[in-house]
C-alpha cells in the first residue's frame, strides 16, 4: 500500500474500529454480568426464603402448602427441587409448570455458590442449600424427608437482551466504523491536496517550466515547511543552472579571444602574408595566447577537481616559509611596490598541500599586483589566533566597488565585464580557486573591502590537533 492517502486512511481506520469494539466488548460483558449478578443476588434471596420456610421452628413437619406458597412468592420464573437420598423427591415451579431435575454433579456445585444449570435448559442458573432431616408433609398424607433444597432460575430473557445488545453494537458499530473511514479518506484527500498542487508545480518547475511559489500563506505548518524546503531546492537549482550557463559562457567567452589570436596569425602564415621578422612574432604571440590558454585550463580543471571533493596531499606546511618566498618574488615582480611582512617568530604549520596553499598566497598578492596601482602599499599579516591561523593579505588601493564585494569568490567576476579582451584583468578564476582551496583545507576566507579604503582579505587555516 503505497499511497499515503490509504496509509493514513486505514490507519485512523483502524484505531476507529479497535476502539468500538473495545467499548462494545466492554459494554456487553458489563450488561451481562450485571444481569447474571442481579439473578444471583435473588436466587440467594429465594433459598433464603424457601430454607427459612422449611425451617420452621416448631413444627414437626412443614405443609407442602407452605412450600408451594414461598415459591410463588419468590421468582416468577423460579422452581424449587426437594431432594433425599442422593434423587429429586419433589419440584415445585413458581407457574406450576414442571421442570428437569438437577444432576448430581450439578448440585454439588451449586452447594458452593450460584451457578449455571445446563440440565435445566439453556439460560437458567441455580444455588443450593442442605436441610438434613427435614420433614415435609404432602397433601396425599405422605412424608417428605428432604436433605437438600435446589432453586433454579429461568434467565434465558436476561441473555437475549444481551444478545440484541450485540447485535446492535454490531450493526452500529460497522456502520460507525464505514462512516469514519469514508470521512477520514475524504479529510487525508482534502488534507494532501497542497501536496499534490506542490508535487505538480515540482514537475513542472523539473520539466523545465518557471518554478512558481509553492508556500502558501494558509496551509498546515507542515505542508508550509516541506513547501518552504521545496521552494529553496527549486531557487538552488535554478542558481546552480544560472551559474553553469554563465561559467560556461565565460569560459567559451575566454577561450575565443586567445583562440582568435591563435587563428589569425596561424592564417597570416598560411596566406603567405608574413615575411622574415613577422613570422617570429606570429610564432611568438602563439605561444604566449596558447600558454594562456593552457594557464585558463589548469584553473578550470583545479575547479573541478575541487567541485569533485578530490581529495588534496596532506603533510605539515610551514605557511611562514611559504610567505617567504612570495615576499622574496615580491622584490623581483614588483620591486617599487612598499611591501609590509609582519613575520611571525616562529613557524606557523598547519597540514596541508604546501603547492595548493602556496598558490593561494600567489593568488592574493598577484590579485593586488594586478588591480592596485604600483604604489599601492602591500601589508601580509601571519599570526596563530586560538586553533587556526590566520593570513592577512590587505592594501590600501581603489578598493572593490560595492556592487561586486557579494560576489567576489564567484567565478569570472571582475571589476570590468567590458574590458575581457584586457589580459591585465586576468581570467576572473584567482579568488574562486582561493576559496575552493581554502574550503579543501577545511578553512575559511573572508573578504572587506570599501572604495579609496583598500581590500583585506583574511584566511583562516585550522592549527594541527594536538597527539596528532
Amino acid at each position: 500500500m503505497r499511497s499515503l492517502r490509504a496509509r493514513i486512511a486505514v490507519a485512523v481506520a483502524t484505531v476507529v474500529v479497535a476502539g468500538m469494539v473495545a467499548v462494545a466488548v466492554v459494554s456487553v460483558l458489563a450488561l451481562r454480568t450485571y444481569l447474571v449478578g442481579r439473578a444471583d443476588s435473588e436466587l440467594v434471596d429465594t433459598r433464603d426464603r424457601v430454607s427459612a420456610v422449611l425451617d420452621t421452628r416448631g413444627e414437626a413437619l412443614v405443609p407442602e402448602q407452605l412450600v408451594r406458597g414461598s415459591v410463588r412468592a419468590g421468582l416468577a420464573d423460579s422452581v424449587v427441587h426437594l431432594r433425599a437420598g442422593g434423587r429429586t423427591v419433589a419440584s415445585y415451579a413458581a407457574d406450576g409448570s414442571t421442570a428437569p431435575a438437577p444432576t448430581d454433579a450439578e448440585v454439588a456445585a451449586l452447594l458452593r455458590g450460584p451457578g449455571w444449570v445446563p440440565s435445566a435448559g439453556a439460560g437458567h442458573r441455580g444455588i443450593a442449600a442442605e436441610t438434613p432431616g427435614l420433614q415435609i408433609a404432602r397433601t396425599d398424607g405422605q412424608t417428605l424427608t428432604v436433605d437438600e433444597v435446589v432453586v433454579v432460575l429461568d434467565v434465558s430473557d436476561d441473555l437475549a437482551t444481551v444478545r440484541r445488545l450485540t447485535f446492535i453494537e454490531l450493526i452500529a458499530g460497522g456502520t460507525a466504523a464505514l462512516g469514519a473511514s469514508a470521512a477520514t479518506w475524504w479529510l487525508v484527500g482534502r488534507g494532501l491536496s497542497p501536496l499534490r498542487r506542490m508535487a505538480q508545480d515540482a514537475r513542472r518547475a523539473v520539466d523545465g517550466h518557471q518554478p512558481l511559489e509553492l508556500r502558501a500563506a494558509d496551509a498546515p505548518t507542515e505542508t508550509r515547511a516541506l513547501a518552504q524546503a521545496l521552494d529553496q531546492a527549486l531557487a538552488d537549482r535554478a542558481r546552480a543552472e544560472r551559474r553553469l550557463r554563465d561559467f560556461v559562457a565565460d569560459a567559451a567567452h575566454e577561450l575565443r579571444t586567445p583562440l582568435t589570436s591563435v587563428h589569425g596569425w596561424a592564417d597570416l602564415y598560411q596566406q603567405g602574408a608574413l615575411t622574415g621578422s613577422e613570422v617570429d612574432r606570429a610564432f611568438e604571440r602563439i605561444g604566449e595566447q596558447t600558454s594562456r590558454m593552457r594557464h585558463l585550463v589548469d584553473q578550470l580543471a583545479l575547479l573541478a577537481r575541487l567541485d569533485a571533493d578530490v581529495p588534496l596531499a596532506r603533510t605539515q606546511v610551514d605557511l611562514r616559509a611559504l610567505v617567504d618566498d612570495v615576499v622574496d618574488d615580491l622584490s623581483v615582480l614588483a620591486p617599487d611596490r612598499p611591501v609590509t611582512w609582519h613575520r611571525p617568530g616562529a613557524p606557523v604549520l598547519v597540514d596541508g598541500d604546501p603547492a595548493r596553499l602556496a598558490q593561494v598566497v600567489q593568488n592574493l598578492v598577484g590579485n593586488v599586483l594586478r588591480h592596485t596601482p604600483g604604489t599601492t602599499a602591500l601589508r601580509l599579516d601571519l599570526t596563530v589566533d586560538g586553533a587556526d591561523a590566520e593570513l592577512v593579505v590587505a592594501d590600501d588601493g581603489p578598493g572593490i566597488p560595492a556592487d561586486l564585494v557579494p560576489q567576489v569568490f564567484d567565478r569570472f567576476v571582475r571589476r570590468s565585464r567590458a574590458d575581457r579582451t584586457d589580459e591585465a584583468e586576468g581570467s576572473g578564476l584567482g579568488l574562486a580557486i582561493v576559496d575552493g582551496l581554502v574550503r579543501a583545507h577545511h578553512g575559511t576566507v573572508t573578504l572587506h573591502s570599501a572604495p579609496d579604503a583598500g581590500t583585506t582579505v583574511r584566511v583562516r587555516l585550522p592549527l594541527p590537533t594536538s597527539g596528532v
